[in-house]
């Protein structure tokens, strides 16, 4: 059984609207017209939100989802980039909102809410799928299952003004810290807080910034350890009581040592986790430690905008893989041919269509080559070989040989191509139909 059909979290903030699904709730929210404020600086999700609740049987008072959409809009404003956030955006703010609300105002009554509603969500579950109650000790910690590209970076920064708001007086936090998979992510997650006028700063085991302010700590998970190196800090120097963000944690560490890392840090704190991946991190163990970890994010995932909902909503990319089974001068030529007359037609697209496209923020089109090995040279069969110099060449060929090309060209748009699939039909017979 696919984790996402155990999401108990989400399903009970789900029936919290008096819905079963996501895109039940959606549905009446994904009009761009929504993305606004206001005269009172309120969003107009919540005016659609609160006219949807009044069919329901109001578990959330409009008060509450008045109080919750108000805080979300300060709190974007408090970033000061002017933000206007998508309907997946808004309702994964919301989420945490109620969540926070509840955990920080009567957690025992949440762990109530929380198994009565797990134990409807096992009645329709196998029983080797049924899931266990939820202990307090798991409360801490909350998962948004957001695909690539849906806004992560923005979220977390917003997901942190929430808890600093719900927490203020009622938990003593001791550190802030992200934990990212590489360096990268870690640059790049700095350059976002400093945007939003956040005080972050990359962890360096000869500054002592970790131990003396406020600023949120980035490092990367394979910087942990379970004592001090020359690259590398033992997680108990965190101490708990931290507030630790996970952006993709387990890509950058094999098994599940960055859960115990996780767990370390986030003792008697808090964790909001992030990844498009969360499938991934459960089968990159096994056995008992492997239905532990599904166990475990059933219970947290609180908002599921994974990559079904994202391509849905268009936000994805159509793809075609085109496996060649003979390699050759001649087939290399076309397939490459083709390639640039399929970058060619998407160009043409998007310098033709620019009003019916600006609605949806594209930018003008790449083109991207995708080598077999990330060394630029390489050997294969005795020889020296190199992708990015048979691209080169290719170019080189492409742009000398103009008639060559030129023949090229028309022998894939009249179908002619040679490059057949199993029914004898050309590859290329559904390509180009905008040429």
């Amino acid at each position: 059984m696919k984790i996402k059909e155990k999401l108990v979290l989400n399903s009970y903030i789900l029936s919290l609207f008096g819905v079963n699904d996501f895109e039940e709730l959606a549905k009446d929210l994904k009009a761009s017209r929504l993305e606004a404020l206001d005269e009172n600086d309120n969003s107009l999700f919540y005016h659609s939100l609160k006219d949807k609740l009044v069919s329901t049987h109001k578990i959330i008072s409009d008060d509450k989802l008045l109080e919750y959409d108000e805080n979300i809009v300060r709190h974007t404003k408090n970033v000061g980039r002017d933000i206007k956030w998508k309907y997946f955006q808004y309702l994964s703010l919301l989420f945490v909102e109620i969540y926070l609300d509840k955990y920080f105002e009567d957690k025992e009554q949440l762990l109530l809410e929380l198994n009565t509603h797990l134990k409807e969500f096992n009645a329709n579950l196998d029983k080797k799928e049924k899931l266990k109650e939820y202990d307090e000790s798991e409360l801490n910690k909350l998962a948004l299952y957001n695909a690539t590209g849906s806004g992560k970076t923005l979220l977390l920064q917003i997901n942190l003004l929430q808890f600093n708001h719900y927490a203020k007086g009622k938990i003593k936090i001791n550190k802030t810290v992200l934990i990212t998979p590489n360096e990268g992510l870690s640059n790049q997650h700095l350059e976002e807080f400093k945007a939003s006028n956040i005080e972050a700063e990359i962890f360096s085991k000869d500054s002592k910034g970790l131990f003396e302010n406020n600023a949120i700590e980035i490092i990367e998970i394979t910087k942990l350890g379970d004592e001090n190196g020359d690259k590398t800090v033992a997680v108990d120097s965190f101490e708990d009581n931290n507030l630790v963000f996970i952006d993709e944690g387990h890509r950058g560490s094999s098994g599940d040592k960055w859960k115990t890392n996780r767990d370390k840090l986030s003792a008697n704190g808090f964790a909001f986790e992030y990844s498009a991946t969360f499938a991934q991190a459960i089968n990159s163990v096994t056995g008992a430690k492997q239905k532990e970890l599904e166990n475990e994010y059933a219970k947290a995932i609180i908002f599921d905008y994974s990559y079904k909902y994202f391509y849905n909503d268009g936000y994805g990319k159509d793809y075609a893989i085109l496996n060649l089974s003979e390699e050759g001068e001649e087939i290399r030529q076309t397939y490459l041919t083709a390639s640039l007359l399929s970058f060619y037609q998407q160009l043409k697209i998007y310098e033709t269509k620019k009003t019916l496209l600006k609605p949806y923020l594209i930018e003008k089109p790449l083109m991207v080559f995708v080598g077999s090995s990330v060394n630029a040279v390489r050997t294969e069969s005795k020889r020296q070989v190199s992708d990015v110099v048979d691209v080169l060449l290719f170019i080189n060929e492409f742009i000398k040989a103009k008639e060559q090309s030129i023949t090229n060209i028309q022998k894939i748009m009249s179908l002619d191509s040679g490059l057949t699939k199993k029914d004898g039909i050309d590859i290329f017979a559904k390509t180009f139909g905008f040429l």
